[in-house]
């Protein structure tokens, strides 16, 4: 107890002489602040009671990265978000992407993507990219650098491309920055310091999968409300159950709190503490503690129990989860093939009238599913951050107050899943698919030219027999080569493409950033950067001969390897950055080049049961 007030004492001059002098000074000159405030490393702090004086809330999360290289030690958003939903504050930032180890190497859709999404459901609604150099011209290319990434800035092969992939997380960010957090669980997670909260899969509560948390401290717990049996907190939010942490130990102004919100009719979740976390008070305070918690939960308490209190109700030795179906509340998002925690995430956040279900696969796989909302009486619509489509979907079922939705995600995708129209609770749509599935109708195969920058060491112009990964090929100039290649194809289609049908080019495999730019028959077809790679061609394509042409990028790491391993010849590359050793403590020329170029195959498909997309 000692040890616990001594470091509550150090948590409280970091949040009330540091934080909050810090924002005190701020605002005097019409300012605000947003300092990460609490972690990852555990330092002698509370998290949640730092960020009161944040003005916009910031956190970190890190691309995958050998420095740290599982999710627990990646992603730390969740504390983050809970200190704005409870505080009301509208902007969740975050230091994103971060790396150490890799340089330029980064596979946006599979790196970058996949971290972006992952956040998002964590709470995350502003990113700031980590890292965004300025390097002088005479720096050279690709210039100055900050020893850890991820690199993005003009100086990177792939800046004329990166508009897709900002759009992507400028759409997505622009719905979250408008919504209220939707959770059923408040978890109460203590007062010791250091007090840093992990990642939102760690779950103290129990919640997952299917229902969402927020963390909060004992400042916050101590200003609760309720109404109609909600439990509400200063910034809004309302939650159907607190959870007390699991070490049975809390403080004695929180235990009154807790008595104070049973009486009132609050849904607790807590195992009976055994002491007070404080020495304030002294030995009669310890015996008062003791007395309160036997009136709340018994003397004798068994493993697992449920008991009335005043017009609440107390439980213990059961998860959030379990307690919240238990009382005939159905789990606000669910996957109903999968009760995998960590394949698929979801945050719900209700706009106006409007309820808006961000959806991510986590997987490298496509993935058919069929996701399950808390919601009727309302059209489902698909938003597509990708591309900027909106559609209603034409397949769903209403039954007992949910809705159920077949979605088809491709590897690492994601969508936002939105009702805001009426529609009568018995309704249900009229197709089986909200997404087509895919059928090759040709393979291009065979001779493809090539075309490099000649000022970067390539060739200017080569024929490949079939697709090859750039660092298998024997001239140096392809091996080694950093920035754009331009491929050029003439194919033949042997028959009329059918009117009322859809057909789509997939690339299926570009490496390594993996963005390509296509054009078909002189149209231009976009940036691709996402897996497979696939866009529509349905009124381009035509029988008879057809021409392709793809653009493909990859980063600058192959170009520096090949710089700075290969002695006596010309030198194409300046930077800060030393890829003599890898993080592992390997000499560059035993580090593998990184695959590059367009790997294939690349195919024409036609959809099928197209159901799906008649509007």
């Amino acid at each position: 107890a000692f040890l616990s007030d001594f470091r509550k004492t150090l948590g409280d001059l970091v949040a009330y002489n540091h934080y909050a002098v810090f924002q005190q000074y701020a605002h005097k000159y019409n300012m605000g602040i947003q300092p990460e405030s609490a972690g990852p490393h555990a330092g002698p702090m509370d998290g949640i009671k730092n960020y009161a004086f944040n003005d916009i809330v910031m956190s970190e999360f890190w691309s995958p990265s050998p420095h740290r290289p599982n999710p627990e030690n990646r992603f730390f958003l969740k504390q983050a978000s809970s200190a704005a939903h409870i505080y009301g504050k509208k902007i969740v930032g975050a230091e994103s992407f971060t790396t150490i180890g890799p340089h330029w190497n980064d596979e946006l859709w599979h790196d970058q993507k996949s971290s972006f999404d992952h956040e998002i459901c964590a709470g995350l609604n502003r990113m700031y990219f980590h890292t965004f150099t300025c390097s002088p011209p005479e720096a050279g290319l690709p210039g100055q650098e900050y020893f850890a990434g991820t690199h993005v800035n003009p100086q990177v092969t792939w800046w004329e491309q990166s508009g897709a992939f900002i759009d992507y997380m400028r759409r997505t960010q622009s719905v979250m920055q408008n919504g209220k957090f939707v959770a059923d669980v408040l978890y109460y997670y203590g007062d010791h310091v250091p007090n840093v909260f992990p990642f939102k899969h760690s779950d103290p509560a129990g919640t997952m999968p299917g229902f969402d948390y927020d963390v909060t401290d004992e400042n916050i717990i101590l200003k609760l409300k309720l109404n109609d049996g909600k439990i509400i907190v200063p910034g809004g939010i309302e939650y159907q159950v607190l959870v007390l942490p699991d070490h049975k130990v809390l403080s004695m102004a929180v235990l009154q709190k807790v008595e104070e919100l049973l009486k009132e009719g609050a849904h607790v979740i807590g195992n009976k503490p055994e002491s007070s976390v404080s020495l304030v008070g002294g030995e009669e305070a310890k015996k008062q503690f003791q007395k309160m918690a036997d009136k709340i939960w018994g003397n004798e308490v068994s493993a697992k129990g449920e008991k009335k209190v005043g017009k609440g109700e107390l439980a213990w030795g059961i998860t959030a989860r379990e307690y919240l179906l238990s009382k005939g509340i159905s789990t606000d998002f669910n996957v109903i093939e999968s009760d995998s925690k960590t394949d698929f995430d979801y945050i719900h956040y209700t706009i106006g009238e409007s309820d808006v279900y961000f959806v991510s696969n986590q997987t490298t796989e496509r993935q058919k599913i069929s996701c399950q909302f808390r919601i009727s009486g309302l059209q489902p619509e698909l938003w597509d951050a990708l591309t900027g489509e909106i559609r209603e979907a034409q397949a769903f079922t209403q039954k007992d107050g949910l809705t159920t939705v077949p979605l088809t995600l491709e590897p690492y995708g994601a969508i936002m899943v939105v009702f805001n129209k009426l529609i009568d609770k018995n309704q249900q749509g009229t197709a089986q698919f909200n997404y087509p599935d895919f059928e090759t109708v040709k393979i291009i195969d065979g001779e493809w030219t090539v075309n490099f920058d000649p000022n970067w060491g390539g060739p200017e112009s080569i024929s490949f027999p079939e697709l090859i990964d750039w660092t298998q090929h024997s001239n140096e100039g392809i091996k080694y080569y950093s920035g754009t290649a331009i491929y050029n194809k003439t194919f033949n289609l042997d028959f009329e493409p059918e009117k009322d049908k859809q057909y789509f080019l997939q690339l299926e495999n570009v490496k390594d950033v993996g963005i390509a730019e296509v054009k078909i028959n002189e149209k231009e077809k976009g940036i691709l950067w996402t897996k497979p790679f696939r866009v529509e061609i349905s009124k381009e394509l035509q029988k008879g001969e057809n021409t392709m042409q793809i653009k493909v990028v990859n980063s600058w790491y192959n170009r520096v390897a090949g710089d700075q391993t290969l002695h006596g010849k010309k030198q194409y590359t300046t930077t800060n950055i030393d890829l003599k050793h890898d993080y592992r403590g390997r000499p560059i020329d035993e580090i593998p080049l990184e695959p590059s170029g367009l790997m294939g195959p690349v195919t024409i498909k036609k959809a099928v049961n197209i159901e799906w997309f008649k509007q």
